[in-house]
């Protein structure tokens, strides 16, 4: 079957109202208190304009950075949004004398407008440009928290590893992130969805060297304009958005780092950033390689169902080198068509590679351990690949205040390919057996979307948008296999695969509302199509799955009294599905069809810096491409992973209450959720015997129910103190909670088997804490951390609670240009990764020994050289404030 995009009015009202895009998010009914600060700056020696001034907003309280933007070359800027409250406003540039003045925004007065700022000729010194060691790392509010690091915060380090500090994140074994070990998570570069770099989540931040990340912002609703208007009218609270925003520089010159690893395990590193801006035209540069060794265990013991079979037992221990590479350059270009008329594009190629050599020793005894057959393994894989991006937006503002056309088109696509060897030795009878596969893969994402708003009278509003996403892919992996006796060797189709896929998306929206803090609202409809096609052509599986959605969003706001804000949103919807699948080992096709009514309804009342809300959602989650895609993956023949064609969607009713408080950088949270969802989406191992040989093979399966009951408190907590006497700071960041769980899960007539009688019931407390603080003084600086999260379960286990900690020290040198790491990973006690199984076949035990205490020293190089008004900056400017096009410590834009 050869897969084509599906031909109906749909698809062509999608495609007619899509017009190379980038939509803006429909405005909620939601006012939040939050105010805004504009302005012109001026030479005031010749009235001429001071182009890419710095605007600071400082705390009132010890003066520390809260938020940032730059003005364009005419002197203009715009800070937005601004919580309610008092703060400082520093203006400053080179060759002029800094400009302050004190606001307070607030619901009598949210817009600040403060003229034009006339700047007096003056030398600004370094002391007063540079802000190092002074700098507040975590900013937090009612809708978000962000994380600012410096850019040798973690020296050799990753993205992956720097989002560990973000608080509330817990990450597992097998690198799968969740919020406070519950909420799912999605995951956003530069306010963009990160399939549009052409990796997944995991790949990118395993990639992205630490110093490319100025920021990292936690939020309640998608940065991306497109998917923000999905989320509004579906109305999901259980989903967090974890936006990356990668480091640029917003002077015309260069920056660059350099940074050399290695640590005790035999482990080596090095990652290099470079950007260049010679504006209108940027660059940005930045690699990453890495050489590791790590092992794991495992211990199994398998209880035969047929009668007169004694039990077995099985220790594999697995060892393993790896490397791995990526390069990523980007290229962006602005043209200014006019004053309210741009064209943005930009351009991103990068190429990566990776590999590993292992070894694992298996060994079979019986019921009186002795052994019965011993394996040794020996595997080598090899991938490389390309992939290139293309990003285009335009923008039209018009005359009449706030009316506006945007527009957008991304294209996206990799290609890789690679190898994989695996060598079988059996050592008690002296058999062995070779297997080679050879793989190719490719993927293309193309999204384009549209936006027109307008502004009426009377604070009212209307919006007309329209995306478009299409995507597809090709995986082919071909094996061969050479046992004993073979001569040669000889194709494996059960162990090869030829999977194709291909996906479409067509949504329409429409929005009215009115602003007003007093009495606002806004209605929102959204018309939509999702497909999903694909095929496997060595086991004959063919799928198609159709998806018709009518959702829409009716919300309001009112303010009854001052420092109170009431929010009310419904959200009904109804969804048609259509599953078909043709089965090749049942020669019959496999219908699938439901019609889902899907309410919702979300409450929320503020009262200062107290928030109470209430949300009623029924979801679906539909099974990923890896869950179906029927590829059967033998890298380790003794533990086999593979998808289920026939998976179907789950459901879920998602109740939740939950009381805030925030004060300053302070936050305490506690709610109640229960949730009772149907077809739950469940991975389920089984144990089979072949001869002397125990093997697993790992799916996805349905099972029937499963009903939660969670009650919870945490508390995220962040101190900061500047130290003026001596350059220098003290930051501390505490997060943790308590979380009680009572979950009961049936398999049903489908899970039967996936579910084990001992994790069938489970009831509890279980918790998380993560505590760091930091203190430097001038060039120096120390930090200490420690991380817990407590177990978590699954049908058919549990994977144990795991604690980590570290102490790591810095010296900056010859001007901050040189920084030296040294640090001591888990060195108050760690745990290795564990993980529990149990069912009525079988008892199994593994864990992954990475984290062990070891040493580690990075070296880190960096280079400056910017110019400004047509002068050479001085030496180590911009060195850590507002390194970026875009600084924000909440949600600001320049």
């Amino acid at each position: 079957m050869r897969i084509k995009p599906v031909s109906s009015l749909l698809t062509l009202l999608g495609c007619m109202l899509t017009v190379f895009a980038k939509a803006q998010q429909t405005p909620s009914n939601k006012d939040t208190e939050t105010g805004t600060l504009s302005g012109k700056v001026l030479q005031a020696s010749n009235k001429e304009a001071v182009p890419f001034a710095t605007i600071a907003l400082l705390n009132e309280d010890d003066s520390t950075i809260i938020n940032g933007v730059a003005a364009d070359e005419k002197g203009a800027f715009l800070l937005k949004p601004i919580p309610y409250g008092s703060y400082i406003v520093r203006i400053a540039t080179m060759g002029f004398s800094p400009y302050y003045t004190k606001i307070k925004p607030a619901a009598e007065r949210p817009l600040w407008d403060l003229g034009t700022i006339m700047l007096q000729t003056g030398a600004r010194t370094l002391k007063e440009v540079t802000v190092t060691g002074q700098k507040q790392m975590f900013t937090m509010n009612k809708d978000s928290i962000v994380f600012s690091p410096d850019e040798n915060f973690l020296p050799g380090g990753t993205g992956m590893e720097l989002l560990e500090y973000v608080p509330g994140i817990t990450i597992d074994a097998e690198n799968n992130v969740t919020m406070e070990g519950k909420d799912q998570v999605k995951f956003y570069v530069d306010d963009r969805p990160v399939a549009l770099t052409g990796m997944d989540y995991n790949s990118y931040l395993q990639n992205l060297p630490s110093f490319m990340i100025e920021r990292i912002e936690v939020l309640k609703a998608p940065p991306d304009p497109v998917e923000a208007e999905q989320a509004l009218v579906e109305g999901r609270t259980n989903i967090r958005y974890i936006n990356i925003i990668t480091r640029k520089i917003q002077f015309r010159g260069y920056s660059a780092a350099f940074t050399a690893g290695v640590d005790s395990r035999q482990n080596l590193r090095g990652k290099m950033r470079y950007n260049l801006n010679l504006a209108p035209f940027q660059v940005t540069y930045f690699n990453n390689g890495e050489y590791n060794s790590d092992s794991s265990y495992l211990s199994r013991t398998y209880f035969p169902q047929n009668a007169g079979a004694d039990t077995s037992y099985l220790e594999q221990k697995n060892f393993r080198t790896s490397y791995k590479y990526n390069h990523n350059l980007n290229g962006r270009y602005e043209l200014k068509m006019s004053e309210k008329e741009k064209l943005r594009g930009s351009v991103t190629l990068g190429w990566t590679g990776d590999g590993s050599d292992g070894e694992n020793n298996s060994l079979f005894s019986d019921q009186a351990h002795k052994p019965t057959r011993t394996i040794n393994q020996e595997n080598r894989n090899r991938r490389n690949g390309y992939r290139a991006v293309t990003d285009w937006n335009y923008l039209k503002e018009y005359d009449e205040p706030g009316k506006r056309l945007e527009a957008g088109f991304n294209f996206a696509k990799n290609n890789g390919n690679g190898y994989g060897n695996n060598d079988y030795f059996y050592l008690m009878t002296e058999d062995t057996s070779l297997q080679r596969t050879s793989r190719r893969n490719g993927n293309w994402n193309l999204r384009s979307n549209f936006n027109f708003r307008n502004v009426l009278k009377d604070s009212k509003y209307y919006n007309l948008s329209s995306s478009v996403a299409l995507n597809g892919g090709k995986n082919t992996a071909l094996a061969t296999r050479k046992n004993v006796n073979d001569t040669e060797l000889l194709f494996a189709p059960r162990l090869s695969t030829n999977y194709t896929n291909f996906n479409q998306q067509y949504a329409v929206n429409a929005a009215f509302g009115k602003r007003s803090r007093e009495f606002g609202y806004n209605f929102t409809g959204r018309l939509a199509y999702d497909g999903a096609q694909s095929e496997e052509d060595y086991a004959g599986n063919r799928f198609n799955n159709e998806t018709y959605e009518i959702r829409s969003s009716l919300g309001m706001n009112f303010s009854p009294k001052k420092d109170h804000m009431a929010n009310i949103r419904f959200n009904p919807g109804i969804q048609f599905f259509n599953q078909m699948a043709l089965l090749d080992s049942l020669r019959s096709r496999v219908p699938f069809k439901y019609t889902n009514f899907s309410p919702g309804i979300n409450l929320q009342y503020d009262i200062k810096q107290q928030q109470l809300s209430f949300s009623f959602n029924r979801n679906i989650d539909r099974p990923n491409p890896d869950q179906l895609n029927p590829f059967i993956n033998t890298a380790d023949t003794l533990n086999i992973r593979m998808g289920n064609p026939n998976l179907r969607p789950s459901f879920t009713k998602d109740y939740r209450l939950e009381y805030l408080y925030q004060y300053k950088s302070h936050q305490v949270k506690a709610g109640v959720e229960i949730q009772d969802a149907g077809d739950i989406i469940s991975r389920f191992t089984q144990v089979e015997q072949v001869g002397n040989t125990i093997y697993t093979t790992s799916t996805w399966v349905n099972l029937a129910s499963r009903k939660d009951r969670n009650a919870y408190i945490t508390l995220n907590s962040h101190l900061f103190k500047a130290l003026q006497h001596n350059k220098g700071s003290i930051n501390a960041n505490i997060s943790g909670g308590l979380r009680y769980y009572n979950t009961i899960t049936d398999g049903g007539e489908d899970g039967k088997d996936a579910v084990s009688e001992q994790f069938a019931h489970v009831e509890g407390v279980t918790s998380h804490l993560t505590i760091w603080t930091a203190y430097r003084i001038r060039v120096f600086s120390i930090s200490v951390n420690g991380r817990y999260n407590g177990p978590r379960y699954y049908a058919q286990g549990r994977r144990e609670g795991r604690f980590n900690s570290g102490l790591k020290g810095q010296v900056n040198l010859l001007q901050r240009k040189l920084n030296v790491a040294f640090s001591v990973e888990n060195l108050f006690g760690s745990s290795v990764r564990n993980s529990y199984e149990l069912t009525n076949a079988y008892e199994q035990y593994s864990n992954a020994r990475r984290n062990v205490r070891y040493l580690s020293l990075n070296i880190t190089y960096n280079i400056r050289k910017f110019t400004k008004l047509g002068q050479k900056g001085p030496k180590g400017f911009d060195e850590e404030e507002f390194e970026g096009d875009d600084h924000r410590g909440g949600r600001g834009r320049r």
